[in-house]
């Protein structure tokens, strides 16, 4: 298989997360989709898509208490309709790939993961490596799972996504945000607030990294950078909000938001 790139879409990028509102920004979608075919085209690489939920996924998941775990019948009712909520937005993300030229398909995670405690420990990838071999672009999403400890529980897209990037040999993770990276503080609420260009193992433990503000049921930056960190590979934090950066880390740039590296 050549080069494999995992492109995690954030749910604050392609959904109208501020809102609360399970709609997608269908002009900023359209537009990423159409960056990464212009990418595609101009770099033979493998390319896997998984994108976060957005109120398509937290609303409901919060109302029924799905991250707390399974406690009563309601919340059966609730993993139906959380999930049903995800393969719609999930619909509507391949939609917009396969609109701009990209052989784009869905891939659902709660079919195949297994989370203990909140944690991803079964996950099969010998269908995805069969997917990307022949040039798919394999669509996975932040879902509903069972949870050996606690019945049911949260899969976040940041979860998922360090995971396959070790399983599938990944050779570089691009998260594309509603910001330009990792800052000292929030740049949404400090305008002095300065992007910290590389994240390690030297320099995350001095760093204060807050958690999301609005309704988000899988955590906030500090356990995605974490995650990110651990891995071997390089990851990359940008903004899809500014036009043209996620074709230009797909063809290859760097240093365009923050870097995550050991």
């Amino acid at each position: 298989m050549t080069e494999l790139i995992i492109l995690k879409l954030g749910g604050s990028v392609i959904t109208k997360k501020k809102e609360d509102k399970a709609e997608i920004n269908e002009e900023v979608l359209q537009r990423i989709a159409s960056e990464i075919s212009g990418a595609m085209k101009e770099r033979k690489v493998s390319l896997m898509v998984v994108h976060g939920a957005g109120p398509f996924g937290h609303v409901p998941a919060r109302e029924y208490g799905l991250d707390t775990g399974l406690r009563d019948n309601r919340q059966v009712k609730g993993f139906s309709i959380t999930h049903h909520s995800m393969e719609r937005l999930n619909l509507l993300v391949i939609d917009a790939l396969r609109k701009s030229g990209l052989n784009a398909i869905e891939f659902q995670p709660s079919s195949v993961g297994i989370l203990k405690n909140e944690k991803l420990v079964h996950f099969p990838t010998r269908a995805l490596e069969g997917i990307l071999r022949i040039g798919l672009i394999p669509v996975a999403y932040g879902d509903v799972l069972m949870d050996e400890e606690k019945g049911v529980g949260i899969l976040s897209g940041d979860h998922l996504v360090p995971y396959l990037a070790k399983k599938l040999n990944a050779s570089r993770v691009i998260i594309a945000t509603d910001v330009a990276g990792i800052f000292d503080s929030d740049p949404k609420g400090n305008r002095n607030a300065r992007l910290i260009p590389r994240i390690n193992s030297e320099n995350i433990g001095a760093l204060s990294i807050g958690n999301s503000t609005t309704t988000d049921v899988t955590g906030g930056m500090q356990r995605k950078v974490r995650e990110l960190l651990n891995l071997e590979i390089e990851s990359e934090i940008i903004s899809a909000l500014e036009p043209g950066l996620v074709k230009k880390a797909l063809l290859g740039e760097r240093n365009i938001g923050t870097v995550i590296r050991k």
